[in-house]
């Protein structure tokens, strides 16, 4: 894999630039974390995970290599953290998040909506690249994120089952959980990448709301 100069690979900042090297830029610590994570995923995407140094990333986001460790322990860590927010486990707080008095089929309209709202986002996109191109794919963090995915929205289910709004004898909460989080999932590895145009984030739009509206009719009638 060809390997690229970092952003920033030029002269450090001068006497004029206004910010020391080395200290983070103004705001909060949060802003500057996601300044790291966004420098981050950008350089992931298009490098790949192996082939992006700390100080790249460091000098994409304008700061020193102990400027990061202020903020990441590693490089792993980074990732970890891009994972946390934009990987699966991300669905686990669009799921808590979603309305419980709205009826099944609402609910699960509403929720598979904001989740391709979300994967269609660019950072989103950027981490589907990563994932797929470092070989990330069974990264334990990834498996884990989704796991837990999975066990929120089977809790969901269990809830329906036990109040009669699930078709009878059509799987466990655990079956129906992966069942719809299944094709969402490849739909977003397939079509969901950093490099999608329009016509191509669109039809993954598309695809996902329709197979929500398939489950709909199949699982509650």
């Amino acid at each position: 894999m060809a390997r690229h100069a970092g952003p920033g690979s030029g002269p450090g900042p001068g006497p004029g630039s206004g910010r020391r090297r080395g200290r983070p830029p103004k705001g909060t610590t949060g802003d500057t974390k996601a300044a790291l994570l966004e420098a981050a995923l950008t350089l992931f995407a298009a490098r790949g995970y192996e082939g992006t140094s700390v100080r790249a990333i460091a000098r994409a986001a304008g700061l020193s290599e102990s400027g990061l460790y202020a903020h990441f322990a590693s490089k792993r860590a980074l990732f970890e953290a891009a994972l946390a927010r934009l990987g699966p486990i991300g669905a686990v707080a669009v799921i808590d998040a979603a309305d419980p008095a709205l009826d099944p089929a609402a609910f699960v309209r509403a929720l598979v909506g904001r989740l391709v709202d979300d994967w269609s986002a660019p950072p989103s996109r950027q981490l589907v690249s990563l994932v797929a191109r470092d070989g990330l794919i069974h990264d334990p963090a990834l498996t884990a994120g989704l796991q837990l995915a999975v066990r929120a929205l089977a809790r969901q289910f269990r809830q329906w089952i036990e109040a009669g709004q699930v078709r009878d004898g059509i799987g466990s909460p655990e079956d129906l959980a992966y069942a719809l989080l299944g094709p969402m999932a490849l739909t977003r590895v397939l079509w969901l990448h950093d490099g999608a145009e329009r016509p191509q984030i669109d039809g993954a739009r598309e695809r996902v709301m329709r197979h929500a509206e398939f489950f709909v009719q199949a699982v509650f009638g």
